[in-house]
């Protein structure tokens, strides 16, 4: 069992570190991560097939359930394999673990996307209220 005071870090599946350091630093400001555990997204599931997995294709629900494994886990690490799966390109294809990214890029990325998602939920302005 994971100590109360242990730290959870997020696997780098190749070279995704822009977007674990970016996504750890969104975990640890408490109301972000908590606003974003109380939402209810009411969207049905997009069910795909990623690496052999069955995995639902939205990135809000996907970006809870890691922080929710942060939170609650009693792994050593956090598999970011589904959010990235849900964090699609411009292409419209899954992030690639293997590409080197910058960081600013998927900050400026990650809210894009995520703001639309959160219009129709409760926390809609939980971005502009704590960004």
């Amino acid at each position: 069992m994971r100590r109360q005071d242990e730290q959870l870090g997020i696997h780098n599946l190749g070279n995704v570190c822009y977007m674990i350091s970016m996504l750890q630093q969104f975990y640890w400001v408490p109301a972000f991560r908590y606003g974003l555990l109380k939402v209810v997204d009411d969207s049905p599931e997009r069910i795909e097939e990623y690496k052999e997995r069955k995995i639902d294709d939205n990135m809000l629900r996907q970006l809870q359930l890691l922080f929710g494994g942060l939170e609650l886990s009693e792994r050593a690490m956090a598999d970011p394999t589904e959010f990235c799966f849900s964090f699609k390109q411009m292409n419209g294809q899954p992030t690639n673990p293997g590409e080197q990214r910058d960081a600013q890029e998927f900050l400026n990325e990650f809210f894009e996307k995520l703001e639309p998602l959160l219009k129709r939920t409760s926390q809609k302005y939980l971005i502009a209220d704590i960004f």
